[in-house]
């Protein structure tokens, strides 16, 4: 009897071996970006999405792999560390194939409710003190373009957290940026302790259209395949429930 399984243990095992062995290695090359990359803890939301996709394609073990946005772009186009890059958008110059939008970037304004700001299009927004991120004039439209050179009340800063510092510090009315980052700062320890920064107190103002970005694949097969679960994954809820996990505990409707 002992042999016997001693016997069964040793094939289970031989199986077992054969099956990790078999698993292909996919190395994706990611940004560090919080939140959607956070290289010291291996998250994300992108990075939760993209092991969303690859938990339907089991015969790939995916290895992240971080480094900056441009460097992505030289990997996946002419480099042997990756096999894909995450969040590559549209009009960049890739020679890749790239999958249906899947990450998800959304540009809001922002104020206290406590100021009881009226902010219902760009033009609401002339004569009001914005801090927003650097490059933001140049990527919001014309319109917004214009407001923003016109407004001597208007900022731009190079890291996001400066734009959530000076709106909360009552330095400027208006924080404009991604809302995924807001909530990000907000959750900082130093912003914690603070009551006054509970996402109630806040007004969200949509002016702007979602902007998409891409995974960008070496290999046509494989981004056919993810474009098929990433469609599965839309109209399950999937991805939405992803997002709406990382409003960082806060209950806000956006």
């Amino acid at each position: 009897m002992p042999k016997m399984l001693a016997h069964f243990c040793l094939i289970c095992l031989l199986i077992f071996s054969t099956s990790v062995m078999a698993k292909q290695v996919l190395k994706i090359g990611v940004g560090n970006f919080p939140p959607f990359f956070i290289e010291k803890e291996q998250k994300g939301i992108f990075i939760e999405i993209t092991n969303e996709i690859f938990k339907q394609l089991p015969d790939y073990s995916v290895q992240y792999i971080f480094m900056s946005n441009n460097r992505l772009l030289h990997e996946i186009n002419s480099g042997k560390r990756i096999d894909a890059a995450c969040n590559i958008f549209a009009d960049s110059d890739v020679n890749a194939y790239l999958s249906d939008a899947i990450f998800r970037y959304r540009d809001v304004a922002i104020s206290k409710k406590s100021s009881e700001l009226i902010i219902n299009e760009i033009s609401d927004l002339q004569g009001k003190s914005i801090a927003a991120y650097q490059g933001a004039k140049d990527l919001l439209g014309s319109q917004f373009k214009e407001m923003a050179i016109e407004n001597p009340n208007y900022s731009e800063h190079a890291h996001p957290k400066e734009t959530t510092y000076l709106m909360l510090s009552d330095h400027k009315d208006i924080r404009i940026g991604d809302i995924n980052i807001f909530w990000y700062d907000l959750n900082r320890k130093y912003y914690k302790e603070n009551k006054k920064t509970d996402a109630s107190n806040f007004k969200i103002h949509s002016l702007w259209p979602d902007v998409f970005s891409h995974i960008a694949f070496k290999d046509e097969a494989l981004k056919n395949a993810v474009n098929k679960i990433i469609a599965e994954l839309k109209l399950n809820g999937k991805i939405e429930e992803i997002y709406d996990k990382n409003k960082l505990k806060y209950s806000v409707s956006l």
